[in-house]
């Protein structure tokens, strides 16, 4: 994938100007996804993709979010960060595996594997934190 800076210049006659996201609706196969905007002219716009762009697009908006940051304050050291409301640790379907979902109040929701190298990572960090009651030093 491709990244380039943005100007005013580089926008081009065919873009969507978005101002606010509107809704989304799923195809009832699960084969397509849509995005309707709004425009600065009042008017409606929808960004209409196949479904296997989806995951290149939610794995794609950290990096967009942190590019975003950095352009905009100038500081490398800014994360966007999620109160976490719920967390779930299951046992995936491989036994040194576990699942961890993270949840906001607002229902967004995440899960990552974790193998033994990152579980002893966790283990590490919070063992440090109740050791010495200060933030967990960068484990990784």
């Amino acid at each position: 994938m491709k990244t380039d800076a943005m100007t005013d210049e580089s926008l081009q006659r065919d873009d969507i100007i978005g101002q606010d996201l509107l809704s989304f609706d799923v195809a009832v196969d699960g084969s397509r996804f849509r995005m309707s905007f709004s425009q600065p002219d009042g008017s409606s716009a929808s960004l209409n993709l196949p479904s296997d762009c989806l995951r290149a697009l939610v794995m794609t908006l950290p990096k967009m979010m942190a590019e975003v940051l950095r352009a905009q304050y100038k500081d490398d050291s800014l994360r966007l960060v999620y109160p976490a409301h719920m967390v779930r640790v299951e046992q995936a379907s491989e036994p040194s595996t576990l699942i961890l979902t993270l949840a906001t109040p607002d229902g967004f929701e995440v899960s990552f594997a974790l193998g033994g190298r990152q579980l002893q990572t966790l283990a590490a960090a919070h063992a440090s934190i109740r050791r010495t009651g200060e933030a967990a030093p960068v484990f990784n």
